[in-house]
């Protein structure tokens, strides 16, 4: 029987590592060998030639720069003041020792938070551009013109640049001070889990909404980590290429898009690091990803305590760091990411399994 030692909202099991995690945990040294890959049911042609597989193993401790300033050493000390938005709303999604769970809030919710992203960014971004912009229009006035001729010539122009996005960000900031139960509303539920623990990656798909009619339970599939490959999908846009990160099963038509932690990627750098990042995190051989968002959870799981322990990691290393130091750090993991071997590695998983090539007449593969 389990024992548990409550501490604060955790409970710390003191189960060992070998009984903590199930018998399908990913081990890298112990992959079984896998069925031969007859053909590749995620990627057409085209498909093909726009993206490209990425090997297994020989690993960096690295993750893209997006998911590594997500959460940040003054975000972790405001949630030990005031807890989290979240708590008690039923939301599904998680981040934390066990389980990288991605659940999308309601679209209300989704629509609040990016009006406060965009009109906070917008905001910042404009207010040199238009201080600048004054200055130059200062500089060509004539001598009879003052500057505050010239401030009251521009004001709609400045209060239409300036004002929209600032009230974009006081509209969003308000709404979640005042009214956090309505901004804060849960979507359907969870899209996908890959789960530390079990070693399991689990898809959430659901049927399409009938109107007038009660949406109907999703289909639940579970499948090992080492099932799936990552890949990085090419595309373009009117702003130049992009890239999106994805894994797919190795037979099964099933797709689960990580990407969307990600954001846009106008390098493969990003994906490559995120792949890197996905295989540290489910191996059970080594501690968890040392980055602020796992902070909270990191004596839970049994090999990063141990880890910890032994190194001598401080329990708030991130949640007492200064700002200085913590773009410092910003600034070693996009070195980090940017000089990413990935291309140069060979694939391990080679080893284990016979890849499907497909060829240019029509349904002929070949392993």
């Amino acid at each position: 029987m389990k024992e548990f030692i409550t501490m604060g909202k955790c409970a710390i099991s003191t189960d060992e590592p070998s009984s903590y995690y199930s018998a399908q945990a990913y081990r890298p040294d112990a992959i079984p060998d896998q069925p031969r890959q007859k053909q590749e049911l995620n990627h057409s042609r085209i498909g093909q030639s726009a993206g490209f597989r990425l090997p297994w193993g020989n690993t960096r401790d690295v993750v893209a720069p997006i998911v590594f300033s997500r959460i940040t050493p003054k975000a972790l000390r405001r949630y030990d003041k005031q807890g989290d938005y979240l708590d008690g709303t039923g939301f599904q999604g998680r981040a934390d020792h066990e389980c990288l769970r991605h659940a999308k809030l309601a679209f209300r919710s989704r629509f609040l938070n990016m009006l406060g992203i965009f009109g906070k960014g917008g905001f910042w971004i404009s207010l040199p551009l238009v201080f600048v912009t004054y200055l130059s229009v200062v500089a060509d006035a004539s001598n009879t013109e003052t500057w505050l001729t010239v401030l009251d010539d521009s004001l709609s122009f400045f209060a239409l640049t300036l004002g929209t996005p600032a009230v974009m960000w006081l509209v969003s900031a308000t709404l979640f001070k005042l009214f956090p139960k309505w901004c804060v509303k849960i979507g359907r539920g969870p899209e996908w889990e890959i789960n530390r623990r079990t070693g399991l990656v689990t898809v959430w798909e659901y049927p399409r909404k009938r109107l007038f009619r009660k949406r109907e339970e999703p289909e639940v599939t579970h499948y090992p980590f080492y099932e799936f490959d990552g890949w990085v999908r090419a595309a373009a846009d009117r702003f130049g290429p992009r890239f999106d990160f994805v894994l797919c099963h190795r037979y099964k038509k099933l797709e689960v898009h990580l990407g969307e932690m990600l954001s846009l990627n106008r390098f493969p750098n990003g994906c490559y690091a995120h792949w890197d990042f996905i295989q540290n995190y489910m191996d059970v051989s080594r501690p968890l990803p040392d980055i602020p968002q796992f902070e909270l959870y990191r004596h839970l799981d049994p090999v990063t305590a141990e880890h910890d322990q032994r190194s001598g990691r401080p329990a708030r290393y991130w949640r007492d760091m200064d700002d200085k130091t913590f773009r410092e750090k910003e600034d070693e993991m996009h070195s980090k990411v940017k000089r990413i071997d990935t291309e140069r590695r060979a694939n391990l998983m080679a080893d284990k399994v016979r890849y499907a090539f497909i060829y240019a007449d029509e349904g002929r593969t070949s392993g």
